[in-house]
This record gives C-alpha cells, structure tokens and sequence, in this order.
C-alpha cells in the first residue's frame, strides 16, 4: 500500500503485482500437478512430511513390506482411508477425535 500511494504510483505497482500474482498461481498449479494435492499450507505439509518419512524410512532400513506382514498376523486392521477434512468444518473433526491435520488440531 504504501508503495503504491506514497513512494510509487499504480501505473509502477501494477505491472508488479500482475507478476508476482502470475508466479504464485504458476507455483501453486506446478505444485498440484507434482503432487496431485491441493496447493494450500496443509497440501504442502502432507506432501513434505510423505517425503521426508520416506527419506528416513530409507536411511534406517525400516522394511515397510515387514511391517505391513507382520500388522496383518496381529490381526491389526489398516487405518481407515477417509477424505481429509475441510478446515471449515474442522470443529466437527475435532470433536469426532477423527483430525487429520495439524491445522485443525492447532
């Protein structure tokens, strides 16, 4: 704001703006089409914390297969696989004690 009424004028801050507009929405859709999730905070955390588990999973030779045989002779079942919980009902979710997400624990 002050750039554009104090220090500089609209027909500067325009152009400017137009841009950095674009490169965001160009990142965001670059982001989605890697990633398939929504480019949003909880969209990026999912996908680095998916990335960095696999990264440790790997360096401590965590045999992921073993694991999953071995859940099925306890008997323990698979987590459900349920649809992430929009932050506009987080409440609900919350309450449920069914949260998905750090932001809509915190």
């Amino acid at each position: 704001m002050r750039l554009t009424f104090w220090e500089l004028s609209w027909d500067v801050m325009e152009p400017i703006c137009f841009y950095v507009t674009s490169m965001y929405f160009m990142a965001g859709y670059a982001f989605f089409l890697r990633t398939k999730k929504e480019p949003s905070f909880e969209g990026f955390f999912e996908s680095r914390f998916a990335a960095k588990q696999k990264r440790v999973m790997r360096a401590r030779g965590f045999d992921l297969r073993r694991y999953e045989e071995l859940r099925r002779a306890c008997g323990v079942a698979a987590p459900p696989l349920q649809a992430r919980t929009p932050c506009a009902s987080a409440g609900a979710a919350r309450e449920s004690g069914h949260c998905h997400s750090y932001c809509h624990c915190h």
